[in-house]
């Protein structure tokens, strides 16, 4: 498990030629994400790079599958585009995405020239549609990637405040 961990996160930045950059994070931050990593269970992970301009990883933490979690991380690795060419487009485009699902606050907690980290908080939404959720969007210069810690049931103070320092750990290669 732990060499297809390594090769999709390498396949992330790989199947991206056309954005040249990659994206890289201390996973070991956040004990059930290591563990996730580490457990050898193949059907935590979905990587999906069929179109290359929108590359996506999702890695279980909390939950028996791809298909049935409770807490899961998505990377996602996009070429900017003229609806969204910067991370603050993407923000706004994850708060029309969760609108349309249902009640949805966003809070900024950092941002600085070239990122942004947000919390997503939200109400009365499908079962399906995590109730919480943290991200940063980090720019590069052909490319943009998004970090996304998302939970069903909510974060724990410990799993929010772990997150955050993953993702602080986040930088561009």
């Amino acid at each position: 498990m732990r060499s297809r961990l390594f090769l999709a996160l390498a396949l992330l930045g790989i199947a991206t030629p056309a954005l040249a950059d990659k994206l890289v994070f201390d996973h070991r931050i956040y004990q059930p994400l290591k563990e996730a990593f580490d457990s050898g269970n193949a059907d935590l992970i979905a990587f999906n790079d069929k179109n290359p301009a929108y590359v996506t990883d999702l890695v279980v933490v909390r939950g028996k599958s791809t298909k049935s979690w409770t807490e899961a991380m998505i990377i996602i690795a996009r070429k900017p585009d003229t609806k969204v060419p910067a991370p603050a487009d993407w923000m706004a485009e994850l708060q029309r995405q969760a609108d349309a699902q249902c009640p949805s606050r966003f809070t900024v907690i950092a941002q600085d020239e070239g990122s942004i980290t947000l919390e997503r908080q939200s109400q009365g939404c499908p079962s399906s549609y995590p109730q919480s959720a943290l991200y940063r969007i980090v720019q590069g210069k052909p490319s943009l990637f998004l970090l996304g810690a998302m939970s069903k049931d909510g974060f724990t103070p410990e799993a929010r405040k772990a997150w955050l320092a993953l993702f602080a750990s986040a930088r561009l290669d």
